[in-house]
Order: structure tokens, then sequence, then C-alpha cells
């Protein structure tokens, strides 16, 4: 069902400045220009939609339009002749609006934004912006740039300065032999899935293999903030000490004596949260916040335990933000329901092991703004996913390569889905895995033949293929592409794995199959 297209009122050139027309549709108020409710957009000269916000009274109107036109054209903008506009363009739309008066307004739409427009982002703290668990330390990223960033070099910025994730504990151990030196190592200890998603744990023994005992022995454990320590218990140890450092939270054991042959054992509970990454810019100035958000757990309206998080930016800088964009990085076995997918946001593949990042943003941000999402989550089934691309320096183009496969729900079988994308002619080759069968294709005309375990499509252009399997896979094979008679095999996206972003793009034929083996 379509709404009805929203009203708007008459688009006109902005004075002095030819690339940029706007609309100001009074919604609210039309008698007060100190609170006019408006939607005001903003064109550029081939008329594109590039600003389009909601505003309350003229000096709000005023204040961010001419903040908005200074950093995008830095031309500046007369007051006066805002002032005439304004009085002439709103009373057109029955809106009274003296000249004397809305100059009045606007003069102090430009003071105040000229003493804001003096305070920089040198001092700014992550408790500005958002709030900051007890057990987490925010990281905080400053940037300087001399030009307006294109969409391409916004996005290397995020993503070269994302949250990080680690899926690995930081163990040091310091203790006394028995002829009174001391020894030092560390060691990393792998954080391992519980059977409940979202929860983890680490069990990791310290044993006395010498001959002697040891005394005065200090184990510290470094949780990386991805994790949220909720029990820990350490033979014969007592309490911790706990210290927050810039890679995680330190949970630290004195224990004054093991006797030779025994060890002592370490059991964590963890349940994973949400990296979420955040970046603010004013004028050249950027600040990029990286934090931990837990997640949390209500009943819905069928009475069901429901897992959610929030999103949330509470600016307490006294400065209007020109742009912020908010990235939560949700777990591959996580997903939104579909009451919290909205037009606004964007999901961004980051990998196998690093997972899903939700992106939202705003332009024009004021002090006292708060911008808050609530995101609903759900379990999301595994997706092991292989990509390639093979450049054609001659051509300056690539082919593209991706392979899906979906465990079933029911747990009798996959869903497989190639996509390639070639603009010379080329071999895909798809191994079988051993004791699989494949037990239809989407479209059927695209079956190959299996010869030796494997399935070969000759094409160019576009191969867009997917298939129901039955048996177990414990480890998906590589796809692989032939041209020219040289083989090019794709890579599983793997921990850290840092790329170029792009929107998640299930194949149709993909999501048709799995819905047709769900219904069986």
């Amino acid at each position: 069902m379509s709404s009805a297209e929203e009203p708007e009122a008459k688009i006109v050139r902005f004075p002095g400045i030819a690339s940029i027309s706007l609309s100001i549709t009074p919604t609210n108020n039309k008698e007060d220009p100190e609170l006019l409710e408006a939607i005001v957009k903003v064109y550029d000269e081939n008329d594109e939609q590039i600003m389009r916000q909601k505003a309350r009274s003229l000096k709000t109107i005023a204040k961010n339009l001419k903040l908005f036109i200074q950093t995008r054209t830095g031309l500046p903008i007369n007051d006066r002749r805002m002032a005439t506009w304004f009085s002439d363009y709103l009373g057109g739309l029955d809106v009274p609006l003296d000249s004397e008066i809305a100059y009045a307004i606007i003069k102090e739409a430009s003071q105040a934004l000229e003493k804001v427009s003096k305070v920089s982002l040198d001092l700014v703290e992550p408790t500005d912006l958002v709030s900051i668990e007890t057990d987490v330390l925010a990281n905080i990223i400053s940037l300087t740039i001399d030009h307006i960033l294109s969409e391409d070099e916004l996005a290397q910025i995020l993503e070269t300065h994302q949250c990080p994730v680690f899926n690995k504990a930081k163990r040091l151990i310091s203790f006394d032999n028995s002829e009174g030196k001391t020894h030092t190592d560390t060691m990393e200890l792998q954080i391992s899935p519980k059977e409940k998603v979202c929860e983890y744990q680490l069990i990791a023994t310290f044993k006395n293999e010498t001959q002697k005992p040891l005394e005065n022995i200090i184990i510290s454990d470094i949780i990386p903030f991805a994790y949220k320590v909720t029990d820990v218990t350490f033979e014969e140890a007592g309490m911790p000490e706990k210290e927050l450092l810039q890679e995680g939270l330190k949970v630290s054991w004195t224990i004054p004596r093991i006797p030779a042959g025994e060890g002592r054992t370490a059991r964590y509970s963890l349940e994973r949260r949400i990296p979420r990454t955040i970046f603010i810019r004013k004028d050249n100035d950027i600040k990029i916040i990286q934090d931990y958000n837990s997640l949390r757990i209500k009943e819905n309206e069928e009475g069901k335990k429901q897992k959610y998080f929030f999103s949330e930016l509470i600016s307490l800088l006294p400065v209007t933000l020109d742009e912020v964009f908010i990235r939560d990085l949700l777990p591959t076995e996580l997903e939104l329901t579909e009451a919290s997918m909205t037009d606004d946001l964007t999901l961004i593949d980051f990998g196998n092991i690093m997972g899903t990042n939700i992106q939202w943003s705003q332009t024009n941000v004021e002090t006292g703004t708060k911008l808050l999402k609530e995101f609903h989550i759900k379990s999301a089934p595994f997706l092991w996913k292989f990509d390639l691309k093979v450049p054609l320096p001659k051509k300056k183009q690539e082919i593209i390569l991706t392979k899906f496969v979906e465990p079933l729900p029911n747990g009798e079988g996959y869903v497989s889905s190639i996509v390639g994308v070639s603009p010379v002619p080329c071999t895909i080759v798809n191994p079988i895995e051993p004791g699989i069968k494949i037990l239809e294709y989407l479209p059927p005309d695209l079956q190959p033949k299996n010869v030796n375990g494997e399935l070969k499509w000759a094409f160019e252009h576009k191969l867009e293929v997917s298939m129901i399997l039955s048996g177990k896979i414990t480890n998906p094979l590589a796809p692989k592409v032939i041209i020219d008679g040289k083989e090019y095999s794709a890579s599983q996206m793997g921990e850290g794995a840092i790329r170029k972003s792009k929107v998640l793009a299930i194949p149709f034929n993909h999501v048709a199959l799995y819905r047709k083996a769900v219904r069986r």
C-alpha cells in the first residue's frame, strides 16, 4: 500500500547561491516565527535533495541553513538579504513575518552560530556523547581533514577505525621459583561459545609442571570489551582485582603457593557485547568513539523474552555537529527483527567472524539532541560466505565471485548459492563436500554435471544459481574461477577481515529455496 505524497511548499533559489534551492513547508504555528515548525528541504543544481530536516522556530531554520550552506560552499550569507528573502517567501505561504522581525531573529541565530563555531572538538570526551558502561573503557580517535570527504573516503575512515573485535583473551603470568627468581610469561586464550546464543566461556588452567613449589603467583587475564564478564571463579584464589585497560578488563589473581604437579583453573562466563563506532564531524575536525554496548532482555507482548539493545547519542557538546554516523556491529549469530528494520538503516557485511554493521546517520546535530534507536534482535542461522575478486588489468575491470552456504533451521540440510559477475568468458568450479547430495537447483536449467565431485559453469556477464543440499558439512569448500588456464580460489571471510563495505545482498533464488525447504 503506497502512502500519500508529502505536501511541499514551492521550491525557490536561495539568495546569492546559484547552486542551492530550497523549500520551507510550515506544519504548525504559522502565526509565531519563534515557534514556527516546518520541514526544510535543500536541493543542489541538479534538483537532487541533499538535506531534509524538521525544524522548530525561524531561528533554528536560519542557523541550520547557514551552517549547512557555509560548510558545503564556504560562501558567506548576508543576514539582511536573508531576512528580506524569508519575509517575502514565508509571506507567500500565509506566514506573516515583518522583515525587521525576521532580521532580529536571524541576527540572533548568526550570533549563536558564530559563538558555536569557535568551539572545537579538542576537549571532547566519550561521555559527552554516549553512556559508557562501568566496566568498559571507551577509546577516542582524533582526525583532521582538509577537504569535504567523498562517500568512499568516509567509508574508508569508518572501516579503518572500526571498533575492534577480539576473540581471544590475553594472560599474563608472574611467579617465583624455588631459587627465588621471578619468571614472567604471556599467552593467548581462546574464548569459546556455549550452547546458548551470545553466551561464551573461557576456561584456563595454570599448572605447576616443575618438581618444586611455586610462590607469589600473579595471574592476570585481559578480557576484551567485546565480551562482558557475568561470572568468574578461580580455584583457591579468592576475590580478583579488576582494572580497566585500553585493550580490555584486566582480572588479576594472587596465589601464595602452588605445590609441584598441581594446577589452578579459572572459569569465566561471558556474554557478547555490541561493538559501537560513532563518527562526529565539526568543520575539519573529526572524532571517532569506539565503545561496547551490552544486550538487554525484556518480555514482549506475547510474554516471551526478547533480546534488544539501544543505539544512542546524546550530544552535550556546546557545538552543532555537521555529521554523525553510528555503527553497531551485530555478531553473526544475531540479526535484526523485521520490526527493527527501517528505511534509514544500512546493513554492511564485515565477514563471517566480525558480523554485520548497522549504520544510521544524522546531520546538523545541535546541543542537547538525543538520538535513540531500540533494536530488537533474534538468533540468526550461521552463514558461510566466500569472496573472490580477480582483476583484469587490460579491461580495467574485475571478475567477482561469491558463495553462500546457509544451514536450514530443521538441521536437515543447507541452501547454497553461487553468484558470479565477469566481463569476459570464464569458468566457475564449485567442489562438492564429501557426503553431500544436491536435491534441487534453481533455476533448473543451470544444473551442471557432477564430474569427479566438482560442478562447473562456463559463463560470461552474470551467473546466479542456488541449490538445496543434504548431508553434513563441517567445513565448506571454496569455489574457484578459471580464466585463460589459470585458477583463482575464493577465500572465506575470516577473523579481522576489513574490506570495502557493501550492502548485504542474498540472491533471490537462495531465499526462495530456503523458504521452500522450510515448508517441507
